[in-house]
């Protein structure tokens, strides 16, 4: 039985991420950026005196010239993108504190990561979706802003102009700007902007080092990714007095200063360049460039943020679970609507638990990821834990296959993701488990996303692990689907299965019986909304829940109801006597899910229990 839903689980995920991109379009009848990016087009067209022939193709220039125009008229303090404020929180209602701005800044720096501007009769413009345009023209916006600072006014114009007059085709427009860069500013710079505007690479420049020479300070920069333009360095000095020197692409020796001229330094200081990680363009590093905030708010790849954020969780019957947690590092973090292109993740979960061990329940647990390559979309993965019976390590990568999309680009959120880690735990006190434990894994496990914005979504999720424990070798394979959508738009419905199996000796931690809170991640229970605690080793399970319920503004009032069954010594899983539970409940899900239950029945209550009686479960999840 486990195979065989694994299997087919595993095909309706392929048919699903095969077709994602034809249903997407489906689901939103009247795209609020429709008439933005109309008037854009329009508005490129005549500013920019475009003579060529209109045909099916179009371009991205003529959206990111008009943005470029607009910006330029614009007042000091007053926005280019005035009616983008009421569009945004529409169309990505996760990031409802995303502002034109930073939209910008996500575009110019890594939303042109993937080939953007290259039109073509193989890959036409008017086949891409409206949101993808919108970014093609918010990104375009700052490559041409970029040109424009580093040749100037007057040049930029003639190249402009040139273009315009001798391209009669649309989708051509890419490499004739190129071109024309090339005959008015060299081909060196013709060579790097080409590469920005055609190829999936991204740029970044930073202040390497900076040597103390005496009287004097040597500052080493680099262009560190695949493209390079010219970058303005800022010197500021102990007195407030500035100046700026101008790093060339082909330089390689540093800039020398006097001492007594640089207190700091600043590269890029007007955000010309189309760089998404500017945190390394400050000297010194540290000082002023920290920012140490509660919760969570808009990452910053210009400052190292550390985010305060407190946690609960509580059932009735009297566990909970208290902790903080501490993040910080570089880069920006937008998932599911963006990219993940920080650097240095760290994160450090402090918390408590009762009633279990009351005298010394306090933990901790330490997070670090980084990518090994961007590009490729790999991470690394590496995490500590520490408790009073509990201590161990595990190291890890996570890689993105397949074609991704994300929200600020589309419709839906698609990803696939594999990982693959090696994990060591020591479990020590014999008063809460059997004995002293060393136990050794090896695990991966394969998850794929699909999401719309019209609310269905379909999440899977594929774990296997092997290992040596007390006992000898042990396996264990997972199984879970989680499909749910929003019907008449109103009523919303869902299904949640999952399965599993694993040997006899697994381990009593890895076990799905296992009863603690803080239990290791691959002895999740599964998703059954009644009590939960079962105490004694089974090696086979299956559960399934369905809910219905009023969709209320991106809230969920539900009705719900649960069954599991699992088997247990002497009894088979097809002897087994299923355990059910019904109630109600409030719940959100997006790429997080955050709920409140209330299981009024259940057919196994606890000890003490009625089978009606008041109850409660919170949880809060995140699903990438």
């Amino acid at each position: 039985m486990k195979f065989t839903v694994s299997t087919f689980l595993f095909f309706l995920t392929l048919l699903i991420f095969a077709r994602a991109d034809e249903s997407a379009d489906s689901t939103i009848v009247q795209n609020p950026l429709q008439e933005y990016i109309n008037d854009l087009d329009e508005m490129g067209r005549t500013l920019s005196g475009w003579q060529g022939k209109d045909d099916e193709f179009g371009s991205w220039f003529f959206g990111s010239y008009a943005l470029l125009i607009l910006s330029n008229n614009a007042g000091h303090d007053r926005d280019p993108f005035p009616t983008l404020e009421e569009l945004i929180p529409k169309l990505w209602s996760d990031l409802k504190y995303l502002t034109p701005r930073y939209l910008v800044e996500l575009a110019g720096g890594a939303l042109s990561y993937g080939d953007l501007m290259q039109i073509s009769r193989e890959r036409p413009f008017k086949h891409i979706r409206k949101e993808g345009k919108f970014i093609q023209y918010v990104a375009g916006f700052s490559h041409l802003r970029m040109l424009e600072a580093t040749v100037g006014d007057s040049l930029f114009q003639e190249i402009i102009t040139t273009t315009m007059s001798s391209c009669v085709d649309p989708k051509m427009i890419t490499d004739t700007l190129s071109s024309m860069v090339g005959v008015y500013a060299g081909d060196e710079l013709e060579a790097q902007f080409q590469l920005a505007l055609t190829t999936g690479s991204w740029m970044d420049v930073e202040i390497s080092k900076v040597e103390n020479l005496g009287d004097s300070l040597a500052v080493h920069i680099q262009h560190k990714g695949e493209w390079a333009f010219p970058v303005e360095v800022l010197f500021i000095s102990a007195a407030g007095d500035s100046s700026i020197v101008r790093y060339p692409i082909n330089e390689t020796q540093p800039i020398c200063i006097a001492k007594a001229d640089c207190e700091r330094i600043e590269l890029d200081p007007e955000h010309i360049l189309s760089e998404f990680y500017r945190y390394n363009n400050k000297w010194p590093r540290l000082k002023n460039n920290v920012r140490i905030q509660p919760f969570a708010a808009l990452p910053d790849w210009e400052y190292y943020r550390v985010h305060i954020s407190p946690s609960k969780w509580h059932d009735w019957d009297g566990d909970r679970r208290y902790g903080v947690k501490i993040s910080s590092g570089y880069g920006i973090d937008l998932w599911p609507a963006y990219p993940s292109n920080y650097r240095h993740r760290y994160s450090l979960e402090l918390n408590s638990h009762s009633p279990v061990d009351q005298e010394s329940s306090w933990g901790a647990r330490l997070n670090y990821r980084n990518p090994l390559s961007v590009k490729n979309r790999l991470f690394s993965d590496i995490q500590m834990h520490s408790y009073d019976d509990w201590t161990g390590y595990s190291a890890g990568l996570i890689k993105y296959v397949g074609k991704q999309r994300f929200l600020i680009q589309g419709s839906a959120l698609k990803y696939q993701r594999l990982t693959l880690g090696v994990e060591h735990d020591y479990y020590a006190d014999t008063l809460i488990w059997e004995d002293r434990q060393n136990i050794q894994v090896l695990k991966t496990s394969y998850s794929g996303l699909l999401m719309t914005r019209g609310g269905e979504r379909l999440y899977l999720n594929f774990s296997a692990a092997a290992g040596s424990g007390p006992i000898g070798a042990f396996s264990l394979l997972k199984s879970q689907a989680d499909l749910s959508g929003l019907f008449w738009g109103w009523l919303v419905g869902g299904v949640q299965f999952v399965a599993g199996t694993q040997d006899n000796e697994t381990p009593s931690p890895y076990q799905f019986t296992h009863t603690y809170a803080w239990q290791d991640n691959l002895a999740a229970l599964p998703n059954f909304r009644g009590q939960n605690k079962i105490e004694h080793k089974t090696h086979n399970y299956m559960g399934l829940s369905l809910s219905g319920g009023y969709w209320l503004s991106g809230i969920q009032i539900k009705l719900f109801g649960s069954g599991m069954i699992y088997d247990q010594a002497g009894i088979e899983l097809r002897e087994a006597k299923p355990q059910y539970a019904a109630g109600f409940g409030f719940e959100h899900k997006s790429f997080f899910t955050a709920g409140l239950y209330m299981p009024v029945w259940q057919s196994h209550p606890i000890e003490g229990e009625e089978s009606w009686a008041w109850r409660f479960q919170w949880r809060l999840s995140w699903n990438l």
